[in-house]
């Protein structure tokens, strides 16, 4: 890959990190929908796709499953089940598009409310959106109210903080309402960031822009590798089967030849 690209050094292990994650995600998400589907395709052969059927089929995968789906609805710290309107979007799309509409970095409150809010009439999705927010608000006036915030002029004011406190902090790798991009948040945070603050240091700006940059091209990478792979597995199997029909037609040819050899021998023997 670096053959194609290039970047800063010190950047690797996180490049390395959020290529795999990445990837990982990616292969996550096209078996799952493979499943649903439930129809092999061509760069699967029928020995691996038996073996995954019988594996989803199993009842570990069946127990698994059901575990996460209550996980998923259960009642975390009182604030009731976890639900968004993102659909099948991921948040760094979400996020990448907010970023678009607005100028600049969402905050992780306004990320939230994109991806919690009903579009036909912006109520809340559920009970632990609305409170989740309720206490963010709670919070960002208590510290404002205490001279903690922008308004005191306190470079080390963080959105991000307040919204992951307000939300029981970071479970699993992941900060409630920001998915994935609790990372991201966590970066900017201890870099001194404010999302909102355009007082920002130009060459920070640059470094982040040029690492933008270097992910979107290894997102692209990886969008072009993936059809490369499936091209060339059918690539493969498409020649298997011209083989094998080249093949069939030999063995059709010498059974014809046997036959007409026979035919003839027939009439020698009886004149």
């Amino acid at each position: 890959m670096q053959r194609d690209f290039c970047w800063l050094p010190q950047h690797n292990d996180k490049i390395r990190k959020n290529f795999e994650k990445r990837g990982s995600t990616r292969m996550h998400d096209m078996f799952t929908d493979l499943r649903k589907l439930g129809e092999r395709p061509l760069w699967i052969g029928e020995s691996v796709w038996a073996e995954l059927n019988a594996a989803w089929g199993s009842v570990e995968y069946s127990r698994r499953r059901d575990q996460n789906r209550q996980n998923r609805a259960s009642d975390v710290g009182g604030m009731g089940s976890s639900l968004h309107t993102g659909g099948s979007v991921p948040h760094t799309e979400h996020r990448r598009r907010l970023k678009e509409v607005l100028g600049r970095e969402p905050t992780p409150v306004e990320l939230h409310s994109h991806t919690h809010k009903r579009q036909e009439d912006q109520q809340w999705i559920d009970e632990r959106a609305r409170k989740a927010h309720e206490e963010y608000t709670r919070l960002r006036e208590s510290q404002a109210a205490a001279g903690e915030g922008p308004s005191g002029g306190s470079v080390e004011y963080s959105e991000y903080r307040i919204w992951s406190q307000a939300v029981g902090g970071m479970q699993h790798g992941r900060v409630y309402g920001l998915g994935s991009q609790a990372q991201a948040y966590e970066g900017m945070t201890s870099s001194g960031s404010s999302f909102a603050s355009p007082s920002q240091d130009p060459l920070y700006s640059q470094q982040i822009s040029a690492l933008q940059v270097e992910l979107e091209q290894v997102r692209k990478a990886q969008t072009d590798w993936q059809v490369q792979f499936q091209a060339q597995i059918q690539m493969q199997m498409q020649a298997q089967h011209n083989q094998l029909l080249d093949e069939m037609r030999k063995m059709k040819d010498q059974l014809s030849e046997k036959e007409v050899a026979t035919g003839d021998d027939a009439s020698t023997d009886s004149e």
